[in-house]
Formats: structure tokens, sequence, C-alpha cells
């Protein structure tokens, strides 16, 4: 199961149509729990937000939020980080096959507190979520079979340069470090979810954003698959 090819993981993917969108994906039960959260929830609608200029997904994963962005807000350039290879390639599926490619930008890097390579903890067998892919061994939940993989990472003060609309961020347990790592005068909106970390504490987060001139918001995830998880909507006053 380690050297699943990614022509192999093409051949077994399945399609569904979302909004006005055909999305490819790999895992029905991961597929199911990431549409209820972004399209049917809305986890990442900001009611008060103004059509965006840009808008940065970190941690796409295929990419679910970024065509739920594309599709809400049509005339906003998107750009998209996903680490994982094999997440990346079904991301630039489906983004290329929805005739997206002139407004949303996929890049293979991880979003970390320094640009360079960065070693993350990926699921060992095809049946594993791989939007779990993160720094945590046996993702945050300890339910995954994990091993090393090492990817590019882009340092977030690059990205945090360029500003943003909106940011919505997911990044398995590094936004910790990420989060702390940034000047954040240049991003109006950041929609994050805040995974549950040994030795790290959300307060850190809260003060860090407070510091920085947000108002905060703190929604606890009530799915059975987000015990303990935790989306902080912060605005800048």
């Amino acid at each position: 199961p380690n050297n699943v090819s990614i022509c192999e993981i093409m051949a077994f993917m399945q399609n569904t149509k979302i909004g006005k969108y055909t999305v490819w994906y790999e895992n029905s039960e991961e597929f199911n729990e990431l549409k209820r959260e972004v399209w049917s929830h809305h986890a990442y609608y900001l009611e008060d937000l103004d059509e965006p200029e840009r808008v940065v997904d970190i941690g796409a994963h295929i990419g679910l939020a970024t065509l739920y962005f594309a599709q809400i807000y049509p005339s906003a350039k998107i750009v998209s980080y996903e680490p994982d290879p094999q997440n990346y390639e079904i991301l630039v599926k489906n983004i290329t096959e929805n005739g997206l490619l002139s407004r949303v930008e996929c890049i293979n890097a991880a979003v970390a507190p320094k640009s360079g390579r960065i070693k993350l903890q990926a699921p060992i067998y095809p049946d594993e979520w791989r939007s779990g892919v993160g720094i945590i061994p046996k993702g945050w939940r300890s339910v995954l079979h994990t091993k090393e993989m090492e990817v590019e990472a882009v340092g977030i003060g690059e990205i945090l340069e360029l500003g943003a609309d909106l940011i919505k961020m997911d990044i398995e347990g590094m936004e910790y470090e990420v989060i702390t790592h940034g000047i954040w005068d240049r991003v109006e909106n950041l929609i994050m979810e805040v995974h549950p970390r040994d030795g790290k504490r959300i307060g850190e987060i809260e003060k860090y954003l407070i510091d920085q001139g947000y108002k905060l918001e703190k929604r606890m995830d009530e799915s059975k698959y987000g015990v303990g998880l935790c989306t902080i909507v912060a605005h800048k006053v």
C-alpha cells in the first residue's frame, strides 16, 4: 500500500456534482464529512465579507474549500497550498476540469514558519483520511497509521507580504507555530481550524491575533469527527 502510484489512485477515483462543479475524490467517508462541513454547514462563509479580491486556502486538501470560494466569490483570485502529493494531484484535477486555472493557483507545498523542507506525517494505508496529513504522528485524533514524508514548505511571511482579504487555514496542528511567526497587518479575515496538540494552548493563538488587531469568534466543532476541534474566525477591527 505504500507504493500506490498516482495513476492507480486516479483509476479508483469517483466524482460527483457539488454546486456547479464536478468534484473528484478518493475516500467516500472522508469526502462526505468534508462536503458536509464546507458546503452544507458553510464553515468558511463570512456574512459581512464583500467580494474579496484575493483568497488564500492553506491546507487545501483536494479543493473543496477552494471550489466553495470560487463559486461564492466569482471574481476572486485564489491561491491554494497543499503539501501532500496525492491530495495535490486531485486538487489540480478538480481545478483544471472545472475550468478554474485562470483564477486559481495551486502550489504543492506546506505553509510553515519558514521556507525550506519539512517532515510531515502521512497515512500509510489507502483507506485512511489524507486530510489528516500534518506534523502530529497518527494525526490529531490519533487514529491514523502514519509514516514520515518530506515536503517543500513556504514560509508564512511570504504569503502575508502579499496580503489577502481572506485566509482559510487548516494545517493539522502546525497552526500554533505558523500564526505566531507572522505579521498579519495585511490580512483582513482569517478562518482557521485549531487542533488539540500536546503542550500547546489555543489561548496563545487567541492572544497573538488580538495583539495583531483582530476581533475573534470561536466555534466548537460538533461533528462526531471533530471532538476537541474548534474554528477561530478573526476579523480586522
